[in-house]
């Protein structure tokens, strides 16, 4: 039950004093702690009041990513030299982490898509011994590839080699974050779902296996318009595979507003509430996507925090108690409240420091 649900007989100067000793929070990255290469405006004053002066954070805290470029703790450091406090690797929580509890596909042949160079190597770090990516592909089969005229005339022969690599069949996939290659990839993982990993002829018997990490169509930049995300590449090839199969693409999601990914955060948060001798009362799951943020923190009964530095604008709002919102998605027809909603992550702080 929450602090505001089994003591209502209680002062609010009561209320804020025990919310102060005993609250954990749950913050988004992107279009909350920072947008582009910019510190959003507040957040490293809101920082410093959460810390004990010497730069380390009072209380527990779990930074969590529909993000996955870098390694948990490249991001520890990123974010401790922003926002001038001590942050540790395991107080970040990215798209792909949860994925280390997978334990029963890291023997598999599995195929990564996404992008960066270093794929390979953080499929790895997260326990999968047999990871496959795009590069190793066209290396290996490039006639796969032929909607590029230019590759289609440079390939001698567009016939698939007897011998094929020692790492097919594939197993299962795994999108691990948006594409760059977006029609070597679809090309590619339309292969291997229609074919379920064999590259042969088509077996509709049932799909492979896929996990998708990050359902976000959409996420803030600098840019002043919302930019695709990999959750609109796997729309567009649910959609190809559902015109080719006649069936629908079955998809296991990891990321915000996952249950696996939200319980991996809360199980971290507990972990530092225990280090610090807390018992957690309160959690603010604190982000600028209704859809992602807003409903994740909902559907886990923690208390939503809606901030409008991101995705989610409003120019007018300073603070504010449940704020209902409209989806960014036509497919979501009912409105979202947000337990909270602030101008910036920084606003929020304050007010729960009060």
């Amino acid at each position: 039950m929450f602090i505001r649900r089994c003591y209502q007989s209680v002062t609010n100067t009561q209320l804020l004093r025990s919310l102060s000793s005993s609250f954990g929070l749950i913050v988004d990255i992107d279009g909350v702690l920072i947008r582009g290469a910019r510190i959003i405006p507040g957040t490293v004053e809101g920082f410093k009041k959460l810390s004990d002066g010497r730069g380390n954070l009072k209380h527990p805290v779990v930074f969590l990513t529909n993000g996955s470029y870098r390694s948990e703790q490249a991001k520890a450091e990123e974010l401790s030299e922003k926002l001038k406090v001590n942050i540790r690797e395991d107080q970040i929580v990215l798209v792909n982490t949860p994925l280390r509890t997978f334990t029963d596909w890291h023997d598999r042949n599995v195929f990564f898509a996404g992008q960066g160079s270093s794929l390979c190597t953080t499929a790895q770090d997260l326990g999968f011994k047999n990871p496959v990516v795009l590069s190793d592909v066209i290396r290996d089969i490039p006639m796969f590839n032929v909607i590029s005229h230019r590759n289609r005339l440079a390939l001698k022969s567009g016939v698939l080699p007897d011998i094929l690599p020692d790492y097919l069949p594939i197993h299962g996939i795994v999108i691990a974050n948006t594409p760059v290659d977006w029609e070597a990839h679809v090309q590619f993982l339309l292969d291997l779902l229609l074919t379920r990993g064999e590259l042969r002829a088509s077996n509709k018997e049932s799909q492979l296996p896929l996990i998708a990490c990050n359902p976000d169509l959409v996420w803030a930049s600098e840019y002043h318009l919302p930019r695709l995300a990999c959750g609109a590449f796997v729309h567009m090839l649910a959609a190809l595979y559902e015109e080719m199969s006649g069936r629908k693409l079955q998809v296991t999601w990891c990321g915000k507003p996952t249950e696996v990914t939200y319980t991996y955060a809360l199980n971290i948060l507990r972990q530092q509430a225990a280090s610090l001798g807390q018992e957690l009362d309160e959690v603010y799951g604190i982000g600028d996507n209704v859809d992602v943020d807003v409903m994740g923190a909902n559907n886990h009964n923690l208390n939503s925090v809606l901030v409008c530095s991101g995705l989610y604008k409003n120019d007018n709002l300073d603070f504010t108690r449940n704020l209902t919102v409209q989806s960014k998605r036509a497919s979501v027809t009912e409105p979202i409240t947000a337990h909270y909603a602030a101008s910036t992550i920084g606003r929020f702080i304050d007010h729960i420091l009060e």
